[in-house]
């Protein structure tokens, strides 16, 4: 069970995690963040669960979570921004809990546009939605599963050899409220910045990615684009090198 205590005890934070909702058991932390989004809520509630069964990932892709031994939460924003930010949110999201789990002596890559991995193996991921209201970013909604706990039996046999948890990696079992608290304390910042910091978050995210000046293949729909990935572009877009060209993709995913 997570203890909400816990993790408040620990924030350092101005609105990230102030309010909490927690449920024992939950279908989607990003689909119950939309059902309560017009309840009353404040922007930066975490909304958090200790069993999520049928979690989302990008691509109407399942997100597996050991129950009482992952994180699963999403964090619930109401913002004034452009619509064109909406792309650096899973951005800055890797950039933070990258920079989290580094005081916890992991260390963490990023891979476009929102896979955490851990020793080249999937630790997280990060599914960030929005509504637009007139001309800006309305609401948004950041979901979050991270590995922390698992033991590799504890991964459905398909994914065993590619994904990784905190524990396997280090032999080492740790306190989720902690982890939680810390990476909140470090995305607090970065949501704060917009959008002024974006060329600081490029600067990190390209840091801390995996694949950076490396030759990819990209799976954009049926398509399979094979060049060297040489940076981050505008909205937070993948900037391929294909036959000497550099193209911007929106949209897509790196082998």
């Amino acid at each position: 069970m997570i203890f909400t205590s816990l993790v408040q005890a620990n924030l350092k934070t101005r609105f990230l995690g102030q309010q909490i909702e927690y449920y024992g058991r939950l279908e989607s932390t990003n689909s119950e963040a939309w059902e309560i989004i017009d309840e009353g809520v404040q922007s930066g509630a975490l909304l958090i669960t200790d069993n999520q069964y049928k979690g989302r990932g990008r691509s109407d892709r399942k997100w597996y979570a050991a129950p009482d031994k992952s994180l699963t939460f999403s964090i619930l924003l109401f913002s004034d921004l452009e619509p064109v930010i909406s792309g650096w949110l899973p951005i800055l999201s890797g950039v933070a809990i990258q920079k989290a789990l580094a005081q916890f002596n992991a260390s963490v890559k990023l891979k476009w546009p929102n896979d955490l991995l851990l020793n080249g193996k999937k630790i997280g991921g990060i599914l960030c939605e929005s509504k637009v209201k007139g001309n800006l970013l309305n609401q948004v909604v950041i979901g979050i599963g991270l590995n922390v706990n698992e033991t590799k039996e504890d991964f459905d046999p398909a994914i065993q050899s590619s994904a990784n948890s905190l524990h396997i990696a280090s032999k080492k079992f740790y306190q989720r409220e902690r982890v939680l608290a810390e990476i909140l304390n470090e995305l607090e910042p970065w949501i704060s910045g917009l959008p002024k910091n974006i060329d600081k978050i490029q600067f990190e995210w390209e840091a801390a990615c995996g694949h950076l000046k490396e030759e990819i293949q990209f799976h954009k729909g049926d398509e399979i684009v094979s060049g060297i990935f040489k940076s981050l572009g505008e909205s937070g877009s993948a900037v391929i090198e294909v036959d000497g060209k550099e193209i911007q993709f929106y949209s897509g995913e790196i082998n």
